[in-house]
């Protein structure tokens, strides 16, 4: 089985559709927004939560430290910091489309 993959020249070409705007002037915007996400999402807050309403939550959850995690090729035991991890839940539209397909 394939999987369709979209790219943001593809998340450009459908807003420009959805909007009736040229697709330069709407490149510009959907950067925009990616940036403003990607730097929300980057700050240091230990959590931090982006809703956006008839999409879904982003979330940056922390993980704990990891002392006798287990490489599963070579069976050494390694250790693994703690880090921040991201995390998406799907709005009731989305999650609604889903169970119909």
């Amino acid at each position: 089985m394939r999987i369709k993959t979209y790219t943001k020249k593809d998340v450009v070409r459908r807003t420009a559709k959805v909007a009736g705007e040229k697709i330069c002037k709407t490149g510009k915007i959907v950067d925009g927004v990616f940036i403003a996400l990607r730097e929300m999402l980057c700050e240091d807050d230990k959590n931090l939560r982006i809703e956006v309403r008839n999409f879904g939550v982003f979330e940056i959850k922390p993980t704990k430290a990891k002392p006798k995690a287990r490489n599963p090729r070579t069976n050494e035991v390694v250790y693994v910091p703690p880090r921040r991890k991201t995390h998406f839940k799907p709005g009731v539209l989305i999650k609604e489309a889903l169970k119909k397909a």
